[in-house]
């Protein structure tokens, strides 16, 4: 479908930023290995779009979206698209697992609505809603995802509905205030390598024992990475006892 000026089109989107962005720049002043971090994930956020639009594997064609704009990114596609919202949480598990590399947070709200979204133009009702998605409700670093969505995998299945359900729903934690978010951090196997999955777990480890004792006196940013630590560990208790040495978090 080609879009004209006026006209909005149903899309599945994410909008995305990097959780705590200016007191992470604060941090690259004085320190070498955030500056590294902070350039590093820009760089991996930054080549998303030159990809779908332009790499071998280019997505552009099949109606997929990207815009990036400083710490944020903004990813959609048409529901027409079967299998759309399965793709979409996809992208975002990838995107989340990289950023965990840098020991980098992300928090985000992604819905179904009328979008209009073309290069690095994008706007619209469901573009509205996803950022507040992100902005008001979010709270922690998890990126939440709407009711709309699970009717719209239902409806626009690549598979029977419900096994594109079962796919979806995989992907997905009800959380503590009956929110649906993203649960990235057991995708393991989304990750080429088993190595580069429990380094990533190693990561955030040691970004939350690092942040519980910096934000000790600052129960407005503490309670943040209180809720991280929580999800974290469930996800760690979750692993073959093998795989866990030096991932407790004491």
């Amino acid at each position: 479908m080609t879009l004209t000026d006026g006209q909005y089109e149903e899309r599945v989107v994410v909008f995305i930023d990097i959780l705590g962005f200016r007191e992470l720049i604060r941090k690259t002043v004085q320190d070498a290995s955030h500056y590294a971090n902070i350039k590093n994930a820009l760089n991996v956020i930054s080549s998303l779009k030159e990809e779908n639009d332009h790499g071998i594997l280019a997505e552009k064609e099949i109606g997929k979206e990207v815009t990036v704009f400083s710490d944020s990114i903004v990813v959609s596609y048409p529901v027409s698209l079967l299998g759309s919202v399965f793709y979409l949480l996809l992208d975002i598990v990838h995107l989340q697992l990289e950023m965990l590399r840098f020991g980098i947070l992300m928090r985000g709200g992604m819905t179904v609505g009328k979008l209009y979204h073309n290069d690095n133009i994008v706007y619209g009702p469901a573009m509205i809603e996803a950022y507040e998605l992100e902005s008001k409700v979010a709270v922690y670093p998890r990126v939440l995802v709407s009711k709309m969505a699970l009717e719209t995998a239902i409806k626009f299945p690549l598979n029977p509905p419900e096994e594109e359900l079962k796919y979806v729903i995989d992907l997905l934690h009800e959380d503590f205030d009956s929110q649906l978010y993203v649960n990235f951090m057991s995708q393991w196997q989304e990750v080429d390598d088993s190595v580069d999955y429990l380094k990533a777990l190693l990561n955030i480890k040691n970004v939350i024992e690092g942040a519980l004792k910096e934000y000790e006196a600052k129960p407005s940013i503490l309670v943040k990475y209180e809720w991280l630590k929580k999800y974290y560990t469930s996800v760690v208790e979750g692993l073959k006892p093998e795989y866990t040495k030096g991932l407790h978090i004491k």
